[in-house]
């Protein structure tokens, strides 16, 4: 028997990101209900961010959450 593929539901959504203990614009990566990544723009630069620290930086905002994703995809 063959598995059904599952519809997963992708969102990138406009959010207030803290860093630092500061409140800065920034976007929220979720998957279905559970929110997974959150990403800064920081000089022309799209910084990921995991418990309110920057970690890793990329060119484009489309790599910034192509990486969150691998991520999730290996840690779950």
């Amino acid at each position: 028997m063959a598995k059904k593929d599952k519809k997963i539901e992708i969102q990138l959504s406009d959010a207030q990101v803290l860093v630092s203990g500061k409140s800065l614009n920034g976007f929220e990566l979720t998957i279905g209900k559970r929110t997974v990544g959150q990403i800064v723009e920081v000089d022309g630069q799209f910084v990921t961010v995991d418990n309110e620290t920057l970690t890793n930086s990329y060119q484009t905002l489309d790599e910034a959450v192509e990486n969150i994703i691998e991520n999730y995809n290996l840690n779950h």
